[in-house]
């Protein structure tokens, strides 16, 4: 009797070691696949509709606040538009240089 107790807790020890070794391997082997790139592109930008924090007019820039790849992204805006673009408005991203976007009313 003590030597089939002691045998299952042995079995029971094994198994337990071996499915974590196994989840670890697994876990292991899909974050080698992923890929984590915080740098923004301005591919990955235009196109996007943003908010305007700051109030722009094709005068003076402002500021606008953009969801990029799950984090709030503030830009230094530009736009043609001779109208005066109003904060809470929503835009659309149509270019970009180096750290400063053009932008249109939706």
């Amino acid at each position: 009797m003590k030597n089939i107790i002691l045998i299952i807790a042995v079995i029971a020890v094994f198994v337990g070691i071996l499915s974590g070794v196994l989840i670890v391997g697994l876990i292991s082997l899909q974050r080698r696949r992923q890929v984590v790139d915080s740098l923004v592109r301005s591919d990955n930008i235009i196109g996007c509709f943003a908010t305007v924090e700051i109030p722009l007019t094709h005068n003076s820039p402002g500021k606008v606040r953009v969801n990029l790849k799950g984090s709030l992204v503030d830009f230094v805006a530009f736009t043609d538009e001779t109208q005066q673009l109003h904060q809470g408005e929503r835009v659309v991203v149509v270019g970009m240089k180096g750290n400063k976007v053009w932008v249109v009313s939706v």
